[in-house]
């Protein structure tokens, strides 16, 4: 009985020494060849809206050595660290920073990835997003982890595939479009006909572009939040509109999605919103646009007759708005037809206003101005007027400039040189006019045939520029300075107060009660 008794004991003791044997890998037997690449079961792993009923899911992602010799792996973790809403368990070991991992030759490990969020909490991120470091050989390899952590409705891509008109050829985009689940309940999209209703009872995120195609009218109601992802647009194509229309206290937000903290003024987070070719009766009216690359572009592919149409159908109706801190542009438009009404367009990385390829533009009661105080330095001119471009052939099109006006507008920035710049070719471009406007240039002046009753060169003494406050203190000169004749059109300002008769230049009418808070 002894002897049987020793006898399996010895085979286990074997056994299991064998085994450890072969799976011990000396430290020459590891590849610490610098290409070497590992291979996941994901690039990404995405956690759905569950959370807002659930709280907490576990989901995995394998990792892959297809290598002929093992890998060391120095160190797995967490790039958000302690703070992190993810928590791992790497090959078994409840951590989420392990070091001194090894994956065989032509072997895998599990790590199991868990998200920690609150049931419904709406403090929580709308997108939480992380990933998974793995550092071996010199160099390090990140699997992205994505959540969407809070209520909202979420516009993520799909592929889809769209025919430019113009050119006859075909592109694939891989987005999302506007109209897309409109089922009746538990959706945030309404469907009316050609128009598509986004609901405003929780905010919606969209991830990549967001497309209005054709003949589809996005209308959004006041109250309405739109959070962009990084590299996230929205696109009205060709014979779609945009229909965006707040209110004074609930305005249309276009805005970044990380707004925590410093992430609220970094500009560029998100491409911006674009009007493309061919779209058409798009009117924006109470609409906050902030922390793009190019706030709004309103593309060209207008026919001479609409040019001249007096602003009865123009591509663009925008009032009582507001664009802010953009990487590049504020607002550019491309051969376009613009009117614009108590707008305030400021604190951009190149120009704020940026006409360009010819065109039909009015601007009353608006406010155009750069103090932009970003770790980048501004040389562009808070204006630029341009007719022309250089085809992919290289040669120079001109577009002319059929009509530019600017009526008690502000266009003033902290460059040193002129805020206005011409950039014209045409001889037909000379329909710009200045009207009782307070600007910023050493290029023409009251005697110039294009410049009427304007000042020049005044600090308009904003409250405080360099935080988005352009409303006028009490001895500004835009004060009273504006004309009177525009009021019958115009006879509020963007907060809704009533303009005198000497009303103020710019988007702000002056009240000695006028507060500004900046809406976030």
């Amino acid at each position: 009985m002894k002897t049987r008794y020793f006898l399996i004991i010895s085979s286990v003791f074997f056994l299991t020494l064998s085994v450890s044997l072969l799976s011990c890998v000396r430290e020459e037997d590891y590849t610490t060849d610098s290409s070497v690449s590992l291979k996941f079961s994901s690039d990404t792993l995405s956690f759905d809206t569950i959370f807002t009923t659930v709280g907490s899911v576990t989901k995995k992602v394998m990792i892959y050595n297809n290598e002929s010799d093992a890998v060391k792996i120095d160190r797995i973790f967490l790039g958000g660290g302690q703070v992190s809403y993810y928590r791992l368990n790497i090959d078994g070991n409840p951590s989420s920073d392990v070091r001194n991992i090894d994956i065989g030759a032509k072997d895998s490990m599990a790590v199991f990835v868990r998200v920690e969020l609150d049931v419904n909490n709406q403090n929580n991120p709308l997108l939480v997003q992380d990933s998974i470091v793995i550092q071996f050989n010199g160099k390090e390899q990140c699997v992205r982890l994505l959540a969407y952590g809070q209520d909202a409705y979420y516009h993520k891509p799909s592929q889809h595939i769209f025919q430019n008109s113009s050119t006859g050829e075909t592109f694939t985009l891989n987005c999302s479009l506007a109209q897309e689940n409109s089922s009746p309940l538990g959706s945030g999209v309404e469907l009316s006909g050609n128009d598509i209703i986004w609901k405003t009872d929780k905010p919606h995120v969209v991830v990549g572009s967001c497309v209005v195609s054709g003949n589809y009218n996005l209308k959004l109601q006041d109250g309405t939040k739109v959070y962009m992802a990084d590299n996230s647009d929205l696109t009205v194509l060709e014979g779609g509109s945009l229909n965006a229309v707040g209110s004074v206290n609930e305005p249309v937000l276009f805005t970044s999605l990380r707004t925590q903290g410093r992430y609220a003024s970094i500009a560029g987070q998100w491409n911006g919103i674009y009007l493309s070719a061919g779209s058409k009766d798009n009117i924006m009216n109470h609409v906050e646009i902030t922390n793009a690359v190019i706030g709004l572009t309103v593309d060209t592919c207008v026919t001479q007759e609409i040019w001249n149409n007096n602003f009865a159908s123009p591509t663009l109706l925008i009032e009582n708005s507001r664009i802010e801190n953009c990487s590049l542009y504020g607002l550019y438009a491309r051969g376009a037809v613009v009117d614009g009404r108590n707008l305030i367009v400021q604190n951009t990385g190149s120009y704020t206003l940026a006409l360009g390829m010819g065109g039909n533009y009015r601007f009353v009661f608006c406010t155009f101005a750069d103090f932009w105080h970003s770790n980048s330095t501004r040389t562009d001119a808070v204006l630029v007027l341009n007719d022309w471009y250089k085809a992919a052939n290289g040669s120079i099109i001109e577009r002319p400039l059929y009509n530019a006006e600017f009526h008690n507008c502000v266009i003033y920035g902290n460059l040193a040189k002129s805020e206005v710049e011409f950039d014209l070719k045409s001889a037909q471009s000379v329909n710009y006019q200045f009207n009782h406007c307070l600007i910023k240039t050493d290029i023409f002046n009251n005697g110039s045939s294009f410049a009427n009753d304007c000042i020049f060169n005044l600090d308009p003494k904003f409250n405080d520029a360099y935080e988005n406050d352009v409303s006028p203190t009490e001895d500004s000169p835009l004060v009273g300075n504006a004309d009177g004749n525009w009021t019958y059109l115009i006879g509020t300002d963007i907060n809704n107060n009533y303009r005198g008769f000497y009303p103020t230049i710019g988007a702000i009418e002056y009240t000695s009660t006028q507060t500004y808070a900046r809406r976030k």
